[in-house]
């Protein structure tokens, strides 16, 4: 894990000058906004999405808001009791997801 966040490091030292806020404030639009997060070391589409929700529901950052996904996220989340409802929900979700995979391998 110390090697992913030191090649993000690396990566948004090199790019953007350090300057992490500038991954979205340098996005014209939805779109370079998502190619400036898919360029990021180790994100992918569950990431991007869940990063855009945080940047337009809780930053207001407008070329976020059509990345953010129609299921809840972390950007959902405002309060300790938010948290806990998104983390006990996210887990009855992956239970039932791998209940699915089971009985379909059998």
């Amino acid at each position: 894990m110390a090697g992913r966040v030191q090649e993000l490091a690396a990566y948004v030292r090199e790019r953007y000058d350090g300057d992490a806020s500038r991954i979205w404030t340098d996005a014209a639009d939805a779109q370079e906004l998502h190619a400036n997060l898919a360029a990021l070391p180790g994100f992918g589409e569950m990431k991007i999405k869940s990063l855009a929700a945080v940047l337009a529901k809780r930053f207001g950052v407008k070329a976020a808001e059509e990345l953010v996904p129609s299921h809840p996220t972390l950007g959902d989340v405002d309060s300790p009791q938010a948290l806990a409802d998104y983390q006990s929900a996210k887990r009855a979700h992956k239970a039932e997801w791998r209940a699915a995979r089971a009985g379909s391998a059998r």
